[in-house]
């Protein structure tokens, strides 16, 4: 999926919502948590796919926490690989994986999360430099989200992440976007002040208690909610109060 395209998508729905299909013990109902837990992970299933058959029309992408899958064993890959299958086409799918090792390893992931799951997008971090970033760069028409501000990250990100911009190549051709969350959402300006048409991936927000100022130059983003939304008695409502949010957030374009 280009840039264009999804840019053309947000315009069309009025929305940045990504939905995070994040299988927790907190986002899941109880009854299917304890399920789960006993190895029957057929109601997770369900439960997700609903989600998405509620959300579809107001969201422009999903990511998949891939920690809150592997949790379940073998059997949670599967899952994630159903719960891939479900999605609507036409939106950006991303796996919120946060790999980052050596180029040889790298390629292994890059092989399983863009070829072997389809997604078009996955997370990754930069701490061994960009040369070990290199595999993912590699696949044309995927998306790399880079982590420079974590929703709980360490103070000391506040003072790397340009250096980490500053090291970025010149070309690749997958699309580099950015993972910065929304608790540092109002430090955006100095992030833009140096890419203001990257894409953003903002996590953070609903559940955890970020919040997002008036004014700020975010876009474009896609601003990520998965609790709020999975534990809403009426998750499609939900994703439409979440959608005309993240539009109105929009009314300030970078650049």
């Amino acid at each position: 999926m280009s840039p264009e395209a999804l840019w053309a998508l947000a315009e069309a729905r009025q929305s940045f919502l990504c939905v995070a299909l994040d299988p927790s013990p907190e986002a899941l109902p109880a009854e299917v948590e304890a399920a789960a837990q006993k190895g029957d992970l057929a109601g997770v299933e369900a439960f997700l796919k609903k989600v998405i058959q509620e959300t579809e029309s107001r969201a422009i992408a999903y990511k998949l926490n891939t920690a809150f899958y592997e949790r379940f064993g073998p059997e949670g890959w599967h899952l994630l690989a159903k719960v891939k299958e479900a999605l609507p086409s036409g939106v950006l799918t991303i796996a919120d994986a946060k790999r980052g090792d050596i180029a040889y390893t790298n390629a292994a992931y890059a092989e399983a999360f863009f070829e072997r799951y389809g997604f078009d997008a996955v997370t990754v971090q930069p701490y061994l430099g960009w040369g070990a970033l290199a595999p993912f760069l590699r696949y044309e028409g995927k998306w790399v989200f880079v982590l420079l501000r974590t929703t709980e990250g360490a103070p000391w990100q506040g003072q790397v992440w340009p250096q980490i911009l500053a090291e970025c190549p010149s070309s690749s051709l997958a699309t580099i976007g950015w993972v910065w969350g929304a608790h540092v959402s109002g430090e955006v300006a100095q992030l833009r002040a140096l890419r203001p048409r990257d894409w953003l991936l903002m996590p953070g927000l609903g559940a955890q208690g970020g919040e997002v100022q008036a004014g700020l130059a975010l876009t474009p983003f896609l601003a990520v909610v998965g609790r709020s939304l999975l534990q809403a008695e009426f998750p499609g409502q939900a994703a439409q109060a979440w959608a005309a949010r993240t539009w109105a957030w929009a009314g300030r374009i970078a650049g």
